[in-house]
Order: structure tokens, then C-alpha cells, then sequence
């Protein structure tokens, strides 16, 4: 998947910021592409009633803030990464909004995540939460570190057969050959009931699922050659099945096809599900916006 732009980050006071920053100069030194860190700051992060404070005093002082963080990053960058290009803009805005609106030029937008509850994230809207549903291409959330590569850590990528999924084995196939690291491509079969409850023993996976999960990867395994493959159809709920092969992984990477819809519509879709229980970093893969 051939994109020409920047890595985007998203910077926040929180302290994960640092964890998905070196997550987002890595990428960009993989994909060889400039990085291009973003602090955005409004009104409504002051710490005091805005009808008691002159506006004015409030945005210099938030700007102020905005400005020593992103100083910060922009040297941890430098000396962790000497060989990434970085750039750094400070935005008076919404940070998801601003996040949103730069998508659009960028391979890939990386935020860190707060971890809020399913329900907390719809209701008060955390910025990983809107960025993913939202944005324009790929968006990497960064809760905690990737697995250790020494290990075997993998990307794990859901198959679904949805119209997505050519887009979502294209990222994560170029993503397991940038960084060298092997690939698990899932299909999670629903769970048979009457075996769950012990009514009878559990069948195997029909095969046909198997072989149309054979079918789907052979493409990309022929693309990406040097990418080591393992297909598992796992017995068991999307999001469930996902999260639990994704632990202790390098990457694992969904689709997301609902851009304009309300995120308190998105709750129950695979791509926010695994957002609010993943422990790797969870990339959400929608279709290129025409720009």
C-alpha cells in the first residue's frame, strides 16, 4: 500500500504520550517519511471557569503549555531518533478535530490512548476514541509498548471478509515486511452455542472457512514474500478471539468502515471493541478518503 505523506502524531499531556511517540518515530523511520508531531489545545482545558478569566490570558497560557510539551517531544524525538525528519505545529482547536482535518495527508495518524471505558469514551469522547472512528486513513492507538520482536512478537491482522479486508491485509502486510516481524492473518468462527453450554461436544471449524481464509492471504503472501505466514480460525467472538491473539503481539490490525458515524454508535463494532481491551498497539484500517 503505496501512501505518500507523514507519520502524523498526536500529542497529549498524558503520560502514555511518550510510549505511542517513539511508536510514531519508529514508524517513520520504517516507512522513511518525515514525522510530524501535533499539539492542539482549546479553551476548554483551562483550569478555571471560562466566564471568570479573560479568554485572552486563558489561550496564551494553554498555548504557552502546548508549546514546552511539544519542545519536549521534539528533543526525546531528536535523540532517540536522530535519523527521523521531525516537524512540530501547535494548533488552537479541538484535538480530535485537528487530528481528523490532518489525517487526510498523512500515511498514518498515531495517538496514545487513556484507556477510558467503552461507555466513558462515547459520553465524554476521548481523542483516540473520535480519531479512529474518524479519520481519514489508517490510525495506530499506542496503549502500551509492542511485544518484544526477540520473542516472536507478531501482527496479528482480522480477517473478516468484508469489503475492507484488501485494505486491511495491505497495511498489515507492509507493515510485517517494514519492520521485519512475522504475520498472523485470524478469521474468529461465532462460538456454536450448544457446545459453549455443554450440550455436545464442540465441531471443529467447517472447512470451507479455512480454505476461504487460504484464499484471502494467498494474494498478499505472494506479494510479501519475506513475510512469514500462520492462518488460524479461531472458534470464538470477534473481539474476544482478536484480543486474546494479540497479547504480548507487535501490532494488531482491524478494519473500520463507520467514519461518519456518532461514536456512541460504534460501540459495539469489532475495531472499538478491541480498542478498549487490546494491551498492543491496535491499528484501524479505513478505506483511503478522496481527497
Amino acid at each position: 500500500m503505496e501512501l505518500q505523506g507523514e507519520v502524523l502524531f498526536g500529542l497529549s499531556d498524558a503520560t502514555e504520550s511518550w510510549t505511542a511517540l517513539d511508536w510514531a518515530a519508529d514508524e517513520a523511520r520504517a516507512r522513511n517519511r518525515p514525522l510530524h508531531i501535533v499539539r492542539a489545545y482549546h479553551w476548554s482545558a483551562g483550569a478555571v471557569p471560562w466566564e471568570l478569566a479573560d479568554d485572552r490570558a486563558i489561550a496564551l497560557d494553554l498555548r504557552g503549555v502546548a508549546e514546552t510539551r511539544l519542545r519536549h517531544a521534539i528533543a526525546h524525538v531528536e535523540e532517540t531518533f536522530p535519523e527521523v525528519t521531525v516537524r512540530a505545529t501547535v494548533v488552537e482547536g479541538i484535538p480530535w478535530d485537528v487530528l481528523v482535518e490532518k489525517s487526510v495527508h498523512a500515511d498514518v495518524t498515531v495517538v496514545g490512548s487513556r484507556r477510558l471505558s467503552a461507555i466513558g469514551a462515547a459520553v465524554m469522547g476521548s481523542v483516540s476514541t473520535v480519531v479512529a472512528a474518524r479519520a481519514a486513513g489508517p490510525v495506530v492507538v499506542v496503549e502500551g509498548p509492542p511485544g518484544d520482536k526477540a520473542e516472536l512478537a507478531r501482527v496479528v491482522v482480522g480477517v473478516d471478509g468484508s469489503s475492507a479486508s484488501d485494505d486491511v491485509l495491505a497495511f498489515a502486510f507492509d507493515h510485517a515486511s517494514r519492520h521485519g516481524v512475522p504475520l498472523k492473518a485470524v478469521f474468529c468462527w461465532r462460538p456454536d452455542l450448544a457446545a459453549v453450554m455443554s450440550w455436545r461436544p464442540e465441531q471443529p471449524a467447517p472447512e470451507r472457512a479455512e480454505r476461504w481464509l487460504a484464499e484471502a492471504v494467498a494474494g498478499w503472501q505472494n506479494k510479501y514474500p519475506d513475510v512469514a505466514v500462520q492462518r488460524a480460525v479461531v472458534r470464538e467472538h470477534a473481539i474476544a478471539g482478536l484480543v486474546l491473539e494479540s497479547a504480548a503481539q507487535d501490532l494488531l490490525v482491524v478494519g473500520g468502515n463507520a467514519r461518519h458515524a456518532r461514536v456512541a454508535s460504534l460501540l459495539g463494532s469489532v475495531s472499538q471493541g478491541v480498542l478498549h481491551h487490546a494491551t498492543c498497539p491496535v491499528a484501524v484500517v479505513h478505506p483511503r478518503a478522496e481527497v
